[in-house]
């Protein structure tokens, strides 16, 4: 039984991180596990609600991707799923396959959703693992925070970005959680 168990706990994760991921350029490594990016060009399909609203964006976001759009199309799920908070709003956003471009993006059925592409944008990130908390994000905004200033990089310290990797039921010790920000 604990074999069997092991051998799940081993390849969910890597079934999770085996999908695709929003392509980036590292452009510095700060530390193994600092580091700064370059987004040339991803698709994202965003959208934003009331203060914890974080299940009912998940779910909206998921049916557009699971064929809730003009053309009725299955669209893959990819990572991160990245997430920001206000104190009045929390905006989702799922990155669109590489396969796909604004002009052939299915619309989604959902007007709340929109469609956005990120080029050439520069982020801070660190990478973590453990529990998805807000205590554990917020530990590592922090420390992002102090190793951009001491580095003198400037950084939209308003606007964190959450970023998760894998499925719910991962391990939390083989979690990939990440905190961005984006350099100005």
């Amino acid at each position: 039984m604990k074999n069997i168990i092991f051998l799940i706990s081993i390849l969910i994760p890597n079934v999770a991180m085996s999908l695709e991921t929003a392509p980036y350029k590292v452009v510095k490594d700060i530390s193994d596990k600092i580091q700064i990016r370059e987004y040339e060009e991803i698709i994202l399909a965003t959208i934003s609600n009331k203060k914890d609203s974080q299940n009912s964006n998940f779910r909206a976001l998921f049916k557009f991707i699971a064929g809730e759009n003009e053309k009725g199309q299955e669209i893959k799920m990819t990572t991160p799923v990245f997430q920001k908070n206000s104190q009045s709003s929390e905006t989702m956003s799922f990155v669109m396959p590489a396969t796909f471009n604004k002009e052939n993006l299915p619309k989604p059925n959902n007007k709340n959703i929109i469609i956005e592409i990120l080029e050439n944008t520069s982020f801070i990130a660190i990478r973590f693992s453990g529990r998805a908390s807000d205590r554990n994000f917020a530990k590592h905004q922090e420390i992002l925070k102090t190793k951009s200033k001491e580095m003198g990089i400037r950084i939209d310290a308003q606007s964190p970005i959450n970023a998760y990797y894998n499925r719910p039921w991962t391990l939390p010790f083989l979690k990939r959680n990440e905190v961005l920000f984006r350099v100005l």
